[in-house]
């Protein structure tokens, strides 16, 4: 018997399960359709993120979360290939990361990760001043790591070719297709509550609503009188900006963290210029403020320039905002099946890590579609 899989969203999550769906559906059997909202994929947080890959200079060193982000960061080579051969699109894709410390402790306590980090596979490399001034003379730090198997990919490309050659193997987009509630799929869906059909909620803040009729039984102790507009997940707003600067000629993913302040990235563009970002918006999110905000441009501009002067000489191109889905009361991400509904899946609430664990986010998934279990440790972040 065909199965029908109805994934809600098409972010990078639902974008890199269906595609990774559509590899076994003729074996399996499955029969698979995305919903999406907006009139093409990548338009809630994964097109506001600048796809900064980042498991193995990660200064968190062991715990299953841990775990996720490396094994989900060794599936991207694999992704890039495959999708450059399906659909002959070039994705834009930098492989290592260069860490920077403007403060000597946050550097200590990084070159204490290389021997966690080698013993699991992943080297890092220490960077003293000499060899910065080598490799890197537009910086002027006291040193910096350099993680070669951390990676970066342009977002809205990458979920473009995963739809392109998802489509290619069967699946079928709907664009334009809001759905309010588990009750609103289209009518040639309304039956995917069968023993044989399956729902999965990968809609980042739009889970909210989705998801809202539910919880007073999935957070009994949050949906109280107190709370009357409790949610599962809170948005936590970023802004970023594309510069233009002349004669950097920098073509390394940057990761800097200042002695003050929220840390930031440079993600290289080609002919001069450069993605700087993001900033962390919990306070703008609850006061209802409107993100980007004029004064956002010189804070990102000015911690850019603590480690490089160059970016004094920036011109702003463009600067945008997205809201982070951050959950309130459980573990981030949230994945896994819905309480008291058997064939509903969600995979939610990667707050600052989609990008990075889509693709394990995906194997769970898939694992739990096709198996009903996953040999992966995702119990510890189910509702």
């Amino acid at each position: 018997m065909t199965s029908q899989v109805t994934i809600i969203g098409c972010g990078v999550v639902g974008a890199v399960l269906a595609y990774e769906l559509s590899k076994v559906a003729d074996e399996a059997d499955l029969q698979i359709v995305v919903l999406e909202a907006a009139s093409h994929p990548a338009r809630g947080s994964t097109g506001a993120a600048l796809g900064v890959l980042m498991a193995a200079c990660s200064q968190t060193m062991r715990g299953h979360l841990v775990m996720l982000r490396l094994a989900s960061l060794c599936h991207y080579d694999r992704l890039v290939d495959e999708l450059a051969a399906a659909t002959e699109q070039e994705i834009p894709y930098h492989r290592g990361i260069l860490c920077l410390y403007g403060d000597s402790e946050a550097a200590a306590r990084c070159q204490t990760l290389i021997p966690y980090r080698e013993a699991q596979g992943f080297p890092l490399h220490w960077l003293s001043q000499p060899d910065l001034g080598v490799q890197y003379p537009q910086f002027q730090v006291s040193g910096g790591l350099y993680s070669p198997c951390d990676r970066t990919i342009h977002p809205t490309k990458f979920v473009q070719s995963l739809v392109k050659a998802s489509e290619r193997n069967g699946v079928q987009f709907r664009w334009n297709c809001p759905i309010a509630s588990l009750q609103d799929l289209p009518e040639d869906l309304s039956h995917s509550h069968s023993d044989s059909n399956w729902i999965v909620i990968t809609a980042g803040m739009g889970a909210n609503a989705l998801l809202a009729p539910l919880l007073p039984t999935l957070l009994p102790t949050q949906c109280s009188t107190d709370e009357p507009d409790a949610e599962l997940l809170q948005a936590v707003g970023g802004q970023a900006i594309a510069v233009h600067v002349p004669n950097l000629n920098l073509r390394q993913v940057v990761h800097a963290e200042p002695s003050e302040g929220p840390y930031i990235n440079i993600v290289p563009l080609g002919s001069d210029r450069y993605w700087v970002g993001a900033t962390v918006e919990f306070e703008a999110t609850q006061s209802n403020q409107q993100l980007p905000m004029e004064a956002n441009i010189p804070l990102l501009l000015e911690s850019a320039i603590a480690f490089c002067p160059d970016f004094a000489k920036a011109k702003v191109l463009e600067t945008w905002a997205g809201d982070r889905p951050r959950p309130k009361a459980n573990k981030a991400p949230i994945l896994g099946f819905l309480p008291h509904h058997p064939h509903v899946l969600v995979a939610i609430g990667h707050y600052r890590n989609g990008m990075l664990m889509a693709p394990i986010t995906a194997q769970i998934t898939r694992d739990l579609i096709l198996h009903g279990k996953s040999d992966l440790p995702w119990q510890k972040f189910s509702l």
